[in-house]
């Protein structure tokens, strides 16, 4: 009797050691080893079914046609990514990752499956997964995206090259906090990068998209992070942020050849647009049916579309603010439509485009327009109109307005608007009013504009602060100033004509200034004259920024932290004897 017990104590012995050898679970203390595919197996999931914890499978050159499951922490790693094949023969995942802190880098993927919800078919599927790296792959002909992320988080997706999905070619849904960069997308049939569905504090940067319909699209994605990624040959937008898309900041893209560039479609609020650099597409930044964007800081240039595509375009889209862009060469520069009030924009430079800043169809009221060069535009420089709405209630100060169709345009019912300490010179029009009244304009210098004013159609304004404010400075004014006080009939002059400034029976400037009323464009030395001292003065601080030694912030003309050739053109197209 003990002979048998003893003989099955032994039994059971040998049974668990055996067990133990051939069981996944490795022993505390062993070192993680590397397992090569296909000398120690011939397929890449016998090596995961058969690896441990932390081990490395290497994947020699080859075509290997299977679907693998990453259900453990493991590194797999190909031979290289132009000789390591797998290929999902058109169905489900090339690579499905079920398992934390995975590894996927030098393969081509390619052949998954078109199901899209709830699988996202995919070369590479991360799904439900957090701290994965897929780096330096190919994912080519995926039916559905080269690379999905389900409910995935912190994951990183990084250099890899990604080509002809049928959907898109990276596609997030439900993940967050994932970092995606350095990948090149080309002719994904739908989109570059997509991410929805609470897909949130996600980076996404120093991607080369093109090729696609939509370069990236978000919904429902909320601080984002949009970093320098290079977006061009999109046929629709190249970045779309649409419904309860919050608090994203879209920095320091390049985007061009695109029907929109940045479109944020609402509703949304707190978004940041700037430092991004669009060019030759229709409309450049978009912002509809949102609240508090801020767009600044970029260049925007030659986008031409429809008559009512713009540099910038803001639909329906109030407490906005605008400033610091370069907007040059578009169809329109800034478009405000379908009422867009309390937008500011300013110390943008805004030039040669179609028109400058318009409002347009519905009117936009309580709108701050400041600090901002606005020359050379074909159209009218500033112009508030409605179409169906007033714009009232708008501030227009501090602006340089030169050598446009119109320097400032009032039209279609645009009362109650404070036009302020304006340069307002060689254009066509320097101000011009057609059924618009009440509004205020005075200590601007209106100087040598073709016609210094045009109103029309019963349009009667203010153009002065009565007396000792006074009026505006106009260079057509010939009138003396020997006198001073409200009736200028006590001996000693004031800095105030002696004589009225008529525009026409109804519009009279009470009080005209005698001298500018902010200083010229060019008047370094605010004597009221830009001549030969002025350019002496720009040439002693040219090549200087903020903190150089001989930086003068009065040089700086066009507000672009440079002194430089430009400067000097905008003073020497402004040179005159302002007395």
């Amino acid at each position: 009797m003990r002979r048998n017990f003893l003989g099955l104590i032994i039994f059971l012995i040998l049974a668990y050691a055996i067990l133990i050898s051939t069981s996944n679970t490795r022993l505390v203390g062993t070192e993680s080893t590397t397992i090569v595919v296909p000398d120690n197996f011939l397929t890449i999931q016998e090596a995961i079914n058969n690896a441990f914890e932390g081990d490395t499978i290497f994947v020699k050159s080859g075509v290997y046609y299977e679907h693998v499951i990453i259900n453990k922490t493991v590194s797999l790693i190909g031979e290289g990514y132009n000789t390591t094949i797998i290929d999902g023969n058109w169905t489900g995942h090339v690579i499905n990752i079920i398992s934390d802190n995975v590894n996927v880098t030098e393969f081509t993927l390619q052949k998954s499956g078109s199901i899209s919800y709830p699988d996202l078919d995919a070369g590479i599927c991360l799904n439900n997964t957090a701290d994965c790296t897929v780096s330096k792959n190919r994912l080519v002909s995926n039916s559905f995206a080269g690379i999905s992320l389900l409910n995935s988080q912190r994951n990183t997706i990084v250099g890899n090259n990604v080509t002809g999905a049928g959907w898109g070619g990276i596609h997030l849904l439900d993940s967050s906090n994932n970092t995606i960069s350095g990948n090149i997308l080309d002719n994904n049939i739908h989109v570059g990068i997509n991410g929805h569905g609470s897909s949130h504090h996600n980076s996404i940067m120093e991607n080369i998209i093109s090729n696609s319909r939509y370069g990236m699209f978000y919904n429902n994605a909320n601080y984002n992070n949009i970093l320098r990624n290079n977006i061009s040959n999109i046929a629709v937008e190249g970045i779309w942020f649409q419904e309860q898309v919050n608090y994203n900041i879209v920095a320091e893209n390049t985007l061009t050849n695109y029907s929109v560039g940045i479109k944020l479609q609402g509703p949304n609020n707190n978004n940041t647009v700037s430092g991004n650099i669009l060019t030759d597409g229709q409309c450049g930044i978009r912002i509809q049916n949102a609240r508090y964007t801020e767009i600044y800081n970029n260049t925007i240039a030659h986008n031409y579309g429809s008559e009512w595509d713009a540099g910038i375009r803001l639909d329906s889209a109030g407490y906005s603010k605008i400033h610091s862009n370069l907007i040059v060469d578009n169809w329109r520069g800034v478009l405000l439509y379908t009422s867009s009030p309390y937008v500011s924009i300013n110390n943008n430079t805004i030039n040669d485009n179609e028109f400058a800043i318009r409002v347009a169809s519905g009117g936009s009221n309580y709108l701050s327009i400041y600090d901002n060069i606005v020359m050379n535009n074909r159209g009218y420089g500033i112009g508030l109109t409605g179409f169906g709405g007033v714009s009232n209630y708008a501030t227009i100060t501090g602006n340089l307005i030169m050598n446009n169709s119109d320097g400032i345009a009032l039209g279609q019912y645009s009362n109650y608007n404070t036009i302020l300490q304006n340069n307002i010179t060689q254009n066509d029009n320097g101000i011009y009013i057609e059924h618009s009244t009440q509004n205020t304009i005075r200590g601007n210098n209106i100087v040598d504009n073709i016609q210094q004013v045009f109103v029309s159609n019963g349009s009667v304004n203010n153009w002065d602060g009565g007396y000792p404010i006074g009026g505006n400075y106009w260079s057509n004014y010939n009138g003396s100033d020997l006198y001073n006080g409200p009736e200028q009939k006590l001996n000693g002059s004031d800095g105030i004509g002696d004589s009225q400034h008529q525009i026409d029976e109804n519009n009279i400037d009470r009080y005209p200034l005698m001298q500018p009323a902010v200083p010229l464009l060019g008047d370094l030395n605010r004597d009221g004259l830009v001549n030969m001292d002025d350019a002496n003065q720009l040439m002693l601080s040219f090549g200087s920024y903020p903190g150089h030694p001989r930086w003068n912030s009065a040089a700086d003309l066009n507000h672009d932290d440079n002194i430089d050739i430009f400067d000097g053109i905008l003073l020497a197209t402004n040179i005159r004897d302002a007395t």
